[in-house]
């Protein structure tokens, strides 16, 4: 989720991007995945996906993806990072269907009521199986 929060932090900017920036837009998308920006853009990092440089001008690190792809790519490339995802599993498993990353914050966001809060992986199924039996979730 953070790739895909980097990249439209990149797209909207028109620029690398701060860290901040990047928990600016993961704040308007989906808010309770703020709080794990840092540690999941220092793995990218670590995995050579995504450039990490200092900005003297801003007087911070700025990042950017180093390839132009999909988060659908990404994973296939390197499951790893939908293995490490248990948000992303919680959504497929509870939907009994192959999910996008895209649906999966969607449903993440509309089941969390926009909080900052995180929730547990019980309570997302417990609440997706609450969605799907009032049919608010296919």
């Amino acid at each position: 989720m953070v790739y895909t929060f980097l990249k439209r932090a990149v797209e909207k900017y028109g620029r690398p991007v701060t860290t901040s920036e990047v928990e600016d837009v993961a704040r308007e998308i989906l808010p309770m995945c703020v709080d794990h920006v840092v540690h999941h853009l220092v793995e990218l990092h670590a995995k050579g996906l995504v450039e990490k440089r200092w900005d003297g001008e801003r007087g911070a690190f700025v990042w950017s993806p180093r390839m132009e792809c999909t988060v659908e790519e990404l994973a296939e490339k390197y499951p790893e990072l939908y293995i490490d995802s248990l948000y992303y599993h919680a959504v497929r498993e509870a939907l009994g269907r192959p999910v996008s990353i895209e649906e999966v914050m969607e449903i993440l966001y509309r089941i969390s009521g926009g909080s900052s809060k995180r929730l547990s992986i019980a309570e997302v199924k417990r609440r997706l199986k609450e969605k799907r039996r009032a049919a608010l979730i296919p």
